[in-house]
């Protein structure tokens, strides 16, 4: 399977966020009872963005700056044997970079450490304000981070944006892959 189409889509909404940062996160799992999971569904914007099937996962989209070039980054859960063995297959970081076309991938234990560095001087945010309170308590412990090293010169975004907005419009305007599952 290509995932040219989720690429072209990723640059899309990087050249439309300009100078600032997207963050994308996958929906969790839902638990059935005890140690029983309903089956998966991912987060259809994160889906339309990456084609990554696996819970616990982040897209970053970070735009462009001067002497720097936009890049797209995943977090995801680490490749892990005995984990393997009753949840089945991961790809883990190394092998989702490469697979699904991503300038960069990580760990999803270092989203947290990572995401305010990525903040640091960019002119906004985007990212589904108010659809998640335990992700908005994230963003802004990632946000009041970049605010507490103001005296070193680090300026933290000023706008946050809701990206449900954005990918909503480009949503409206199928691409041809789209248009191939809709046939089938």
């Amino acid at each position: 399977m290509t995932h040219a189409h989720f690429l072209a889509r990723r640059k899309r909404l990087l050249k439309a966020i300009g100078n600032g940062v997207a963050v994308i996160p996958t929906a969790p799992e839902v638990v059935r009872n005890r140690d029983a999971h309903y089956p998966y569904r991912f987060d259809s914007y994160f889906w339309y963005l990456s084609g990554f099937p696996e819970p616990e996962a982040v897209v970053v989209l970070v735009g462009a700056q001067p002497g720097k070039k936009a890049k797209s980054i995943l977090f995801c859960r680490d490749k892990h044997a005995e984990r393997e063995i009753w949840d089945g297959y991961r790809y883990g970081p190394k092998a989702a970079k490469t697979a699904f076309g991503f300038d960069a991938a990580y760990s999803i234990e270092a989203f947290d450490k990572i995401l305010p560095e990525l903040l640091v001087d960019r002119d906004s945010l985007w990212h589904s304000i108010g659809h998640d309170a335990g992700w908005n308590a994230r963003i802004s412990q990632a946000l009041n981070a970049v605010r507490a090293q103001t005296r070193a010169g680090k300026r933290a975004p000023r706008a946050i944006h809701d990206l449900r907005a954005e990918l909503d419009a480009m949503r409206l305007i199928k691409d041809g892959a789209e248009l191939d599952l809709m046939q089938q």
